[in-house]
């Protein structure tokens, strides 16, 4: 093709005069909903920033013992939110965050946080042109103390208090979710966690991807 010929038209949406990514989240699902979520978060261009896996387990830097206590802080800050497994890598962080806004007494019940997140999401279009689901055509991430806002604000946390150690480090813009449907799923995600410093490498040249 040379530079005569007809290029394909690009109908996305700009913003600030550049084309947006299409986002990865589930349209019709609201992440401040009560549910379990694996969470993917990467260093910027996959650098090893928290340490190195040795003899299949992990070595934390100053700045992945960072990472790892701020982890921990998350419940402090977002009180519908509880930790269960995770794990910090070399250069990424592997992690199961459970959002909860019922009661107290049903906290952990794995049947309700089940029965919540196949019973409210929908990725099917209404007969009147909009989106169905919980979120309607509001975005499904910027709802209040959302599974987004969450890890905005722990990588901020992060980034400001390794920044007084070490100058340079950064976080890809995006992070990678699942919604846990079930307690199988949830128990796979659990296995799969406490593997990875084990297949490290194996999977050092490919992306983190989900179990599921």
């Amino acid at each position: 093709m040379n530079h005569f010929d007809p290029q394909p038209k690009n109908n996305k949406p700009k913003y600030k005069g550049k084309y947006r990514i299409d986002s990865t989240r589930l349209p019709a699902w609201s992440y401040a909903s009560n549910a379990g979520y694996f969470v993917t978060i990467c260093t910027d261009g996959k650098k090893c920033f928290f340490g190195e896996v040795v003899q299949g387990e992990m070595q934390l830097s100053p700045i992945g013992e960072i990472a790892h206590k701020l982890w921990y802080e998350i419940p402090e800050h977002f009180s519908n939110c509880q930790i269960d497994s995770f794990c910090v890598m070399p250069n990424h962080i592997h992690g199961i965050l459970v959002i909860n806004q019922i009661r107290e007494g049903d906290a952990m019940n794995p049947r309700t946080l089940e029965e919540d997140a196949m019973n409210r999401v929908s990725t099917s279009q209404r007969g009147d042109g909009e989106r169905g689901g919980v979120t309607g055509l509001f975005n499904p991430m910027l709802s209040k103390n959302s599974l987004s806002k969450i890890i905005r604000w722990y990588k901020g946390r992060c980034t400001f208090e390794i920044n007084q150690i070490y100058e340079g480090f950064g976080w890809q813009g995006r992070f990678h979710d699942n919604i846990i449907r079930n307690e199988f799923a949830r128990d796979r995600i659990r296995q799969y966690i406490i593997n990875n410093p084990i297949n490290w490498e194996r999977d050092y040249e490919q992306p983190p991807h989900s179990p599921l």
